[in-house]
């Protein structure tokens, strides 16, 4: 996940897993740094703004998964096996990429290796596990919502630390590429959430939505030119590009993130580890009614991708939170009820009773 989270922590990432990568993390995908918090005076609550529909469109009739049992489960099991944030401190945070798959249509092929240590060998050479993940990946994504998508890689860094991450193409900055570690992948629910939250980033970010910035696509480490390229863009900048005006991640932030940013910033800036793990806990506890989980207050694009995941795994729910409103933000939108439909009768084909 990496989004303008700290620059400077994104940095060191970058370097691990390739350029630009959105990641989600069993601990904080980008370790935080926190030096003394500080709480606003008073706590601006904003009142509910949903948008409602023009009076001569019908309401969409909303579907509700006929396994629902199932779909809970996958939310109840990431969130108590810590693999919304947490995880285990001790985990080995050295990032191994196995094999680099390219995508064409629903198949991946001409496997590049990486050389590895040995106790590696057995995994990078798992084929069929490569592609047992990539092939589930295709089921819940139909192919006309991926057709950005034009890589596949396996990695590790041992179980329950990094889980998955996107990234732009090296090749094209218009195309993206999925990553999955596969120490992580063989719980299908807690695979299930993961697959679901990386998507929501690929939905967000990709050349549709953000018009890429080839600049820093170019020199992903130069803060003069990222700069250079956040002040000349008048929405928001979700690190990628300039997001279009009606784009997805721009009026989610428009909504939901405007009066916080400044407030984010100060921490997200932060270059102790602990202090802004120390902050972002203190942001959290502030305002936790308007985060589905305590991972989505990590960024923008991290908040987007978590309240996508819950929008199709959370029956619709009453407008009585600001994280709430973060799922039915999704709900306006005829396209994505017709994705979260599809999604979630297939999830009822995986896990037959």
């Amino acid at each position: 996940m990496i989004y303008p989270t700290n620059r400077k922590i994104i940095a060191a990432i970058t370097a691990l897993l390739f350029s630009t990568m959105a990641c989600r993390a069993a601990t904080r995908l980008i370790a935080p740094d926190t030096p003394t918090p500080l709480p606003p005076t008073a706590t601006f609550v904003p009142t509910f703004t949903p948008i409602p529909p023009p009076t001569a469109t019908p309401t969409p009739v909303v579907f509700e998964s006929s396994c629902p049992l199932v779909v809970s489960q996958i939310i109840e099991d990431a969130v108590s096996d810590g693999e919304i944030v947490g995880g285990d401190e001790n985990a080995d945070e050295e990032v191994d990429y196995l094999v680099d798959y390219d995508v064409n249509g629903d198949q991946i092929e001409s496997p590049l290796v990486f050389s590895v240590r040995d106790d590696l060998e057995d995994e990078q050479g798992d084929r069929a596990t490569h592609e047992k993940i990539w092939q589930y990946f295709t089921r819940l994504i139909p192919a006309e919502y991926r057709g950005f998508v034009s890589g596949f890689s396996i990695f590790t860094d041992g179980e329950k630390n990094y889980l998955a991450a996107v990234n732009q193409s090296e090749s094209d900055p218009e195309q993206w590429v999925l990553n999955v570690d596969i120490a992580d992948s063989y719980e299908k629910t807690n695979l299930t959430y993961t697959l679901l939250h990386e998507y929501g980033h690929l939905l967000t970010l990709n050349a549709e939505q953000v018009v890429v910035s080839v600049p820093v696509y170019e020199n992903p480490e130069d803060e003069t030119i990222y700069q250079a390229e956040v002040s000349a863009c008048p929405q928001y900048f979700p690190g990628e590009g300039c997001s279009n005006p009606d784009s997805f991640i721009n009026e989610f932030f428009t909504r939901y993130w405007t009066y916080l940013f400044d407030e984010w910033q100060e921490i997200d800036q932060q270059a102790d580890e602990d202090t802004y793990e120390r902050m972002l806990d203190n942001f959290y506890d502030t305002y936790q009614d308007q985060f589905l989980t305590d991972y989505a207050p990590t960024s923008p694009a991290e908040d987007i991708a978590e309240s996508f995941t819950f929008f199709i795994l959370s029956p619709k729910p009453e407008l009585n939170s600001i994280a709430n409103e973060k799922i039915l933000f999704f709900h306006e939108y005829p396209e994505l009820l017709e994705l979260r439909a599809r999604i979630l009768n297939q999830l009822c084909v995986e896990f037959p009773p």
